[in-house]
This record gives C-alpha cells, structure tokens and sequence, in this order.
C-alpha cells in the first residue's frame, strides 16, 4: 500500500494534475478518480459515483441494503448519480421522474490522499423532503478551501425509500437505513481518502437536517459520528414521520394494478412493476400541485424485528434515549418559501389558497391527517385569523402567509427539539438564526422574481457548498462564504463553531428560552434571546403530534 502510494504522489509531482488519483482500499477496489479546484484555487481530489451498496434492484428492491460486493479493475468515479424520483420543480402538470434505481453511491472530495493524513470529515446528507434531491448538487468548492475530508451521498427517496407495509415485510426507513449503510463504509474507509474515522461531523439541511437528528435518535447509529448540524429539520417537524403508511403502499399498489390483500404478495407484485411507474404515481397522494411535499417519508419502525427508530422522536427525547453529542441547529427567517415560492409564480394559486383555504391548507400545512376532520376547517380558519386578520392571500400579503408556513412547517418544532434535546443531554448545542439575504436566493427561481423575500429555505447552505443559486458575486456574499464555511469547519474540528463574536451554547438550566447567534450579515452577528413559539399560538390548536400524542410525557423541560 505504502509503494502505491509514493507511486501516485511521484507521478502527481512528475506530471502535475494530469495523472488521475487513484486509491486502493482493501477488500473493496481500486478507484480512479478526477481533480478539481477550489473557490480560493486549491486542487482537490474528487471521486464521484462511488458504490457504497449493493444496487438495490430487482429481488433487492425495498430490502434494506446490502454492502457492495468487491469490484474487479478499477473503478471510474466520475460520474454523479441520482435517486429515481418525482422531481416537481417542473409545473405540476408536467412533472417529470428523472434519475435511476441504482443510485447508492458516495461522493468523495479530499486535499490529501495519505492514510495517516488524519482530516477532519464531514459527510453531507441532502434535504428533499425524502422525495427528491441528491448528493452532488452540494459541490465542495467553498467548504474544502479548509482542510478536510468532505463526502456527500444518495439514499433512496419516495416510495423506493420509505414505503411500509407496517410489518416484518417492509418494515419501512430502507432510505435511512441506506444512510446508515454509507456512514459505515465511511467508518471503515475514510482513512484511505486522508480522513480521521474517529472524527466525523453529519450535516444535512430540511430533510437532512432531519436525518441528523435522526441519527442522534437512532441506536444503530452509535459510534458512526462525533458531531451533527442540522439546518432547518429536526425528527419532530410535521413532515417527517408518515401517517397511514399501510393504507398509502396499499393505494399504491392498486394504482398499479397489484393485490393489496396480502402484503408479501403486494410487495412481489410492486417489485415487477416498472421503477417509473412508481415513482410517478406519487402524484396520486398530493392533492393540490405537490402538497403534502412528503408523502413518504420516517415511520416508527417498532414492527420491525430490528428497528431503527423504535419509538416515536418525542418520547425518545423525553426519555434521553439519544446520542450526547454536540449539535448545531438553525433555521432561516422566511423557511416558508419553500414551497411558498412556487406559489408567487402565479397568482392563479395565491387566489386558490384564498378562495379554498379550508380545502388546500391542510396539505401545504400537513396536518390534514393529524387533525380529527370535524375539527379541520375550524383549525384551517384559527391559523388565518392569526396571521392573515382579514386580509386575503394575495401578493401583498405573501410575506405574512410565508409566515403562516415559516412556524409550522419549520420554526415551532425545531425550537421544540432543541429544548427537549438540550434538557437530555449534556453536550454543547449552538442555534442561530439566519436573515442574511444576499444578491441571489433559492427563492428566485421558483418564485420567478428577484424581489427581496427573506432568506429562503435553504439559502444558508448555498454560502457553504457551490450549488446552482451564485453565492459569491458580491464582496459581502463572499464574506458569507467565509463565515459559514469557517462556521462548519471550526465545528467539525474543535466541536465548537468559530465566529467574531462569542456564541454561547444553550444554557442547560433553561425552561423555554432560546440563546441563539443572529445572523444578518457577515459583520451584524448579535446574540438574542427568544420564548419558544410552541408555547403559544401553535400549542392551542388539536393537531395530534408529537406531546399531543402522549399527553401523559408532557411536563416540564
């Protein structure tokens, strides 16, 4: 291994960049990979499209995954790979399902390739509301002009991932517990790509964000990392864990034309029908454009022989049974755009939600399964009342209705997972709060203006990865990019985040006050003090989640 090595670096030193990378990991395979450069001009190795598991095709789909089998030769990672999924950027009348059913690979990006290297690493998981996205839209241009190890990955999403038929058959979570798959194969890989397995930061936004918060849940992922970030999605938020996941893969099926009286005989019948059709029946469960945007998604897997959440995320906070680990949590100040933004592009949909608002907000808002239907309409017009007043949905009043999905979709029961977990552990958690809206947004695309509406969903993470949306055509957006990256790699290093001003960890002895790091610009960082929302307004209202469904857990933080 060692002659291999000095090999390579002699040839990179002979001939520069021209040489492809390459790295030999032991029982696994050769790679052969590319270079790329950074924001700032360093030279990266980048290897992408690496397998982690075996394709889960054919016998394999909806099995939890298996670990890939060795390859012969030398294997070419150049090549991002998706997730077969219903990608509804497109207008919902013409929804389009792009990506591919084998899809469980890793991206690989590191400053150097010596095993005894020792870098820190962090390992991204992508949001998408477990139905869409993939890895390598999150480049590591920004984040690797500091010296780590960063990897990115695939899990499956939509009814590939998390379809469940409530038993032993498919118990549900194969997309999480793809994730907990690649976290292994780093576990024993990374070394061979110059990082440290014994520091290993998981970071993910939305739905990733979720499934960090996942992993701190989860007692299968003990020992697989040291640190977590997740931005804007924790286990608790109303569209992570799914309702009625039986009767959805029983709808499912009959879609397709398949039995749905005997489950293992559903499942054989599903696993013939063309991967395509599946996922484009999504459509069949979103009523209103793409609304609920998560109809498959977590299940509480105790029907399972060997679950991976085996009890629902508010009992396990309220019982301590989760990892005592640092962790990083954030929202932005106008969450709500996504989906609001789609909403914007056409007043024809502002006047719908206005003129149906009992009949569509319960989707946008996702508790049409959560609140008893005789008491549905009487919440729909409680939430419009206290934000709206009597305005109508229009675009005067988007910002108030951003609002509207802002608290519930996001705000409320992230602060309410920051609480509980910080009430059970005795790691340092840090929180901010993102207002920063820079020359671009994530919004802009969607919402087809360049109005200033807030920092959108997500737009944090575009300061930390290159991804589509420019985040360093200004001076003071590249100062964004400096701060937020310093932020995570300072983080994955020393377990505390590095910025010009002191940010405190939450105190332990709080009830339901939030320290957290104002973020409004690269030189306006100010710590604030809030009350937790889900004290208030939110509280009052019968939808049957988290506390709701223990009234006998719910006491004092």
């Amino acid at each position: 291994m060692k002659s291999f090595l000095y090999l390579t670096l002699l040839l990179q030193l002979a001939f520069g960049t021209n040489v492809p990378p390459t790295v030999n990991i032991p029982g696994v395979g050769k790679i052969e990979g590319t270079h790329k450069v950074t924001f700032q001009g360093q030279t990266i190795y980048s290897f992408e499209g690496v397998p982690y598991a075996r394709p889960p095709v054919g016998k394999y789909r909806f099995r939890e995954p298996s670990p890939v089998k060795p390859w012969q030769g030398v294997w070419q990672a150049k090549t991002i790979y998706q997730c077969m999924q219903n990608f509804h950027y497109p207008p919902p009348e013409n929804p389009s399902v792009i990506g591919d059913e084998d899809c469980l690979y890793l991206n690989i990006y590191s400053p150097n390739l010596d095993p005894n290297a020792n870098l820190d690493v962090i390992v991204y998981i992508h949001g998408g509301a477990f139905m869409f996205n993939w890895g390598g839209i999150y480049q590591p241009d920004y984040l690797l002009d500091h010296n780590l190890v960063y990897l990115n990955l695939n899990y499956r999403l939509g009814p590939l991932g998390f379809l469940s038929t409530e038993n032993e058959v498919v118990p549900g979570n194969n997309g999480l517990k793809d994730q907990l798959l690649a976290l292994q194969w780093v576990q024993d890989n990374v070394k061979y790509f110059g990082g440290n397995p014994n520091s290993i930061t998981i970071f993910g936004m939305s739905a990733g964000g979720a499934s960090i918060h996942f992993h701190y849940l989860s007692p299968k992922s003990r020992g697989l990392f040291h640190r977590g970030i997740s931005q804007s999605g924790t286990m608790l938020n109303p569209w992570v864990l799914v309702e009625k996941p039986l009767e959805k893969t029983q709808k499912l099926a009959s879609t397709l034309g398949c039995t749905t009286k005997d489950t293992k005989q559903m499942i054989e019948c599903l696993k013939r029908r063309p991967s395509r059709q599946i996922v484009a029946a999504v459509t069949e469960f979103q009523p209103w454009l793409y609304n609920p945007f998560s109809p498959f998604g977590v299940v509480v897997d105790s029907w399972s022989p060997d679950p991976v959440l085996p009890d629902h995320p508010y009992n396990l906070l309220k019982n301590k049974k989760v990892a005592d680990l640092p962790w990083i949590t954030s929202y932005t100040n106008s969450e709500g755009l996504y989906p609001a933004s789609d909403f914007y592009s056409d007043d024809k949909y502002l006047r719908d939600i206005d003129e149906k608002w009992n009949d569509i907000v319960p989707f946008i808002l996702d508790y049409n399964n959560t609140v008893d239907p005789e008491l549905r309409d009487l919440v729909s017009q409680k939430i419009r009342r206290y934000y709206l007043k009597d305005k109508q949905v229009n675009r005067e009043s988007f910002l108030d209705f951003v609002k509207i999905l802002t608290d519930r979709i996001f705000a409320v029961d992230i602060e309410k997972a920051i609480l509980l977990q910080n009430a059970a552990t005795t790691s340092p958690i840090y929180f901010y709060y993102f207002t920063y809206r820079g020359a671009h947004s994530k919004s802009e695309g969607r919402s087809g203006t360049d109005d200033d509406l807030g920092a959108s969903h997500g737009d944090d993470t575009c300061y930390i990865f290159k991804t589509p949306v420019d985040t360093t055509s200004t001076k003071e957006d590249v100062l964004m990019v400096e701060l937020l990256t310093e932020v995570v790699a300072s983080f994955a290093t020393t377990g505390r985040p590095n910025v010009p001003t002191e940010w405190p960890p939450l105190a332990k002895n709080t009830k339901n006050q939030l320290t957290y790091l104002k973020i409004s610009s690269p030189d306006n960082l100010k710590i604030e003090n809030l009350t937790s929302k889900g004290t208030t307004f939110w509280d009052t209202l019968p939808i049957k989640e988290n506390e709701k469904l223990y009234p006998g857990l719910k006491d004092e933080l």
